[in-house]
């Protein structure tokens, strides 16, 4: 619960500093959103926000698109009703031509847990994810590949 209220209030501290007019965000800002965006998708199983950031070009290793993809996210909101998610971003490069390159350490919890240290306890799932998102437009970044594999769940850490 702590976390999500920390969420909330970091969304809405930015919420009122766009309303403001203040500096419009970086690049690396945009693109830290776009993550968070996912995390709050995935914990809620909100399919359709999580297809929202998705390039209509998406494709990645496994030969899925974006359709394949969020039919895959499907399944996993279907067959884990009760969940929590956690993801740390380890890092975000920008490049000159308008391209990102991301790596997430991200969890997905079938039972209640409070905290990440407490998922690392049960052993949850815990993947590596390597992502490029592209500026499709005046801010507008969306993943056009990703590319995941388990890791230890220390690496969450």
């Amino acid at each position: 619960m702590g976390s999500r209220l920390a969420r909330l209030a970091g969304l809405c501290c930015l919420a009122v500093a766009l309303a403001c007019g203040g500096d419009p965000l970086s690049p690396e800002e945009q693109v830290r959103n776009v993550i968070a965006t996912m995390e709050q998708a995935a914990e809620r199983g909100d399919v359709s926000e999580f297809k929202a950031v998705i390039s209509e070009s998406y494709q990645d290793e496994r030969g899925f698109d974006k359709r394949d993809l969020a039919a895959y996210v499907t399944f996993h909101v279907m067959r884990h009703t009760h969940r929590r998610f956690f993801a740390r971003v380890r890092s975000v490069e920008i490049r000159e031509s308008g391209r990102a390159e991301v790596v997430v350490v991200a969890a997905i919890s079938g039972r209640d847990v409070s905290s990440i240290e407490e998922l690392v306890g049960l052993h949850g799932d815990v993947y590596k994810i390597d992502l490029d998102l592209d500026d499709e437009g005046d801010g507008d970044w969306r993943v056009v590949w990703a590319q995941w594999r388990r890791t230890a769940p220390t690496d969450l850490l």
